[in-house]
């Protein structure tokens, strides 16, 4: 049905693949296969229609190897919010609640935090979790969340405030209660769906059905009821039952409300790794380094979490960029990229050891005139916490 209706109004119908990083086959190489999915966008199939496909940065590689889909296509950067959206949002949001004081201070935070500028504020979902944290912070609370400088630190701060929301709900409703037990409670409760998260990632998966958490339901329930997990179930209809051979009624899946949710959560499992079975996690971080910019993210939150943790990340990173330059040619761009991989990653470490292990590898930096903020940021705090990078070793380009 759907496909008479493609083939008669080609010329009126737009085909959207939103999270194209997150579709597990690959595009190259694959003309000659039977997937739907991969005849249309390598334009074997309704070529006559407009396609949109949505990923991120580091899966555009795909589109862009092959000569006939890059001319096929038109590459666009997503920014998402611009700053006009975005204190209009704000001020819209606080307007309602009749507390305009407390728009026009988030919004100053926000345009002072490079870090949040860059990473955060693009995303509404962010935004809106940014607005209610600073509706609900005391001014004490406000003033401390702006000293946080890392994404990774106001990302976990983010998580503390739902942990929080849902401990102070749970007491509300049950006398003589802690809400400590339940602050511990929602931690344990993501500690448990941890390993989830990881494997998801690797699979480029960002959903799962509901009985691949039957070894950790309770966990999963709490995630839920915290919010670092959703589920949706929908009832199936008595022709798709047939068609995958079920008899269930419904349909269960579990998935995160946003893919730095997931990467989070992940980063708590490769935490408890480094500490509970260091073989595995090699395993693990060897998997992770092979692509790491995939993993941007995951490194940043995982460094993050434990001093000597990000230490053994960093190192890990300067190793492989190491060898990967023998492979390079030594192309100043491929150096550039690799080196500043390793800042950004520094950077959320906080720590003088993991910025000196960069800065002994690179000790004289070239700064380029367009580097992102993060990128810039790290540099600064690795000239200020140590001397290994100095003043006179950056060159501004």
């Amino acid at each position: 049905m759907i496909d008479d209706y493609i083939t008669v109004n080609v010329n009126r119908v737009i085909i959207i693949f939103d999270g194209f990083d997150e579709f597990r086959e690959q595009l190259l190489l694959s003309k000659a296969s039977s997937s739907e999915v991969i005849r249309i966008l390598v334009t074997e199939q309704y070529n006559s229609c407009k396609v949109i496909v949505t990923t991120r940065p580091w899966r555009t590689n795909e589109f862009m190897m092959d000569r006939s889909l890059v001319e096929a296509y038109t590459f666009l950067n997503i920014e998402g919010f611009n700053k006009e959206n975005l204190s209009t949002y704000i001020r819209k949001y606080f307007r309602i609640r009749e507390k305009d004081d407390l728009a026009e201070s988030l919004i100053s935070f926000m345009k002072e935090n490079d870090v949040i500028r860059s990473n955060m504020t693009p995303f509404p979902i962010y935004c809106a979790m940014l607005c209610l944290m600073w509706t609900e912070y005391s001014e004490d609370r406000r003033k401390e969340l702006q000293k946080l400088h890392t994404f990774s630190k106001i990302f976990g701060d983010m998580i503390s405030f739902l942990k929080e929301h849902y401990a102070s709900k749970v007491c509300e409703n049950i006398q003589n209660q802690k809400p400590v037990e339940h602050l511990k409670e929602a931690s344990r409760a993501i500690q448990e769906v941890s390993e989830i998260a990881l494997d998801g990632l690797f699979d480029k998966n960002l959903s799962f059905p509901e009985e691949q958490f039957r070894e950790c339901r309770d966990a999963m329930d709490t995630c839920c009821r915290v919010g670092v997990l959703t589920i949706e179930r929908n009832v199936i209809t008595r022709e798709r039952r047939h068609d995958v051979n079920i008899s269930s009624l419904v349909a269960s899946t579990v998935s995160f409300p946003h893919k730095l949710f997931q990467e989070y959560i992940a980063g708590v499992y490769i935490e408890y790794l480094f500490g509970s079975d260091r073989p595995k996690y090699e395993e693990v971080k060897n998997k992770i380094l092979s692509r790491p910019e995939e993993f941007r993210y995951v490194l940043y939150f995982t460094s993050a979490s434990r001093n000597e943790l990000g230490l053994d990340i960093i190192n890990g990173l300067i190793k492989s960029a190491t060898n990967n330059f023998a492979f390079h040619s030594l192309h100043d761009k491929d150096q550039d990229a690799e080196r500043d991989f390793c800042v950004d990653v520094a950077f959320e470490c906080q720590t003088d050891e993991a910025t000196r292990a960069v800065g002994e590898r690179w000790n004289e930096y070239k700064l380029w005139f367009n580097a992102p903020q993060h990128t810039v940021s790290g540099v600064v705090f690795m000239v200020r916490c140590n001397q290994v990078v100095s003043d006179a070793a950056l060159i501004l380009l």
